[in-house]
């Protein structure tokens, strides 16, 4: 998630939810940096967390891909 590339300084995750159930486990955040070329990234995060024998088994992580690449892309100014 923290790439140098891209996450130069600044970062920041601030967690909105923790949910469990079962084996399966999600967390909500927003993660704030600052890019390479000196703008502001923030972005909102999903992971779903499946456990096997109290183990991470998988993680799948959701995001809004297409502010994503905006943002460090600089193809449209961030908002």
């Amino acid at each position: 998630m923290n790439s140098p590339r891209f996450f130069v300084r600044d970062v920041a995750v601030t967690f909105h939810g923790f949910h469990a159930d079962g084996d399966r486990a999600i967390v909500e955040e927003t993660m704030t940096a600052t890019l390479a070329n000196g703008d502001h990234y923030a972005n909102d995060y999903c992971f779903v967390f499946e456990l096997r024998d109290g183990l991470i088994h998988r993680v799948r992580e959701y995001m809004d891909t297409a502010r994503g690449h905006r943002m460090v892309f600089d193809e449209l100014p961030a908002q």
